[in-house]
């Protein structure tokens, strides 16, 4: 019963986390003035930079079963999320299953691409290259905004990194200000 208990926990904190996820990614700054796409797409990539920020902050601290199950329950309210968005947009019991796929695979290919990022020697030059080619689409972004971006996903993993664990795995996610750096 307590292993059930503890595990009820780590999937509170999970779906704690993840609305924190998403209340951060609607922020409308970066929409008006980031210029991310106000769509499914920017959307959800938006979300995936997020994702990938805390996930990248619980690895931080090594191989942990408690860390390694709160991050397989944010994906694992991330994959329900997306099943319920695609069935309340009216995409067919069919086909949800494919888009989730889909989905999944990219969202696993950002996050894999942002902490490859974080991590490297030249962050702010990678970061650069993950955030135009998964936010921007590598549509044209403007070399500032996309300057700006970079400085605040920067500033957001400096933000995680001095949050405890303990805050972490009990859902106390505090992500930095949104600053416009230019």
């Amino acid at each position: 019963m307590v292993f059930l208990r503890r595990n009820k926990k780590i999937k509170d904190a999970a779906y704690i986390l993840f609305n924190k996820i998403v209340a951060q990614a609607r922020t409308p700054h970066f929409y008006e003035t980031w210029k991310v796409a106000d769509t499914l797409d920017g959307r959800f990539d938006l979300i995936i930079l997020h994702m990938a920020l805390v996930i990248n902050r619980l690895e931080s601290d090594g191989d942990d079963r408690k860390i390694a199950l709160l991050i397989r329950f944010l994906q694992e309210v991330l994959f329900d999320n997306m099943d319920l968005s695609l069935r309340e947009m009216g995409v067919g019991d069919m086909s949800v299953g494919k888009k989730v796929k889909v989905m999944a695979e990219a969202c696993y290919g950002r996050i894999a691409a942002y902490k490859k990022a974080i991590r490297s020697e030249d962050i702010k030059g990678n970061l650069a290259v993950s955030l135009s080619r998964n936010i921007y689409r590598e549509k044209m972004a403007d070399d500032d905004i996309l300057a700006q971006l970079v400085d605040y996903t920067q500033q957001q993993v400096d933000a995680l990194n001095i949050q405890s664990t303990q805050d972490l795995m009990s859902a106390e996610l505090t992500f930095g200000e949104i600053r416009q750096t230019s």
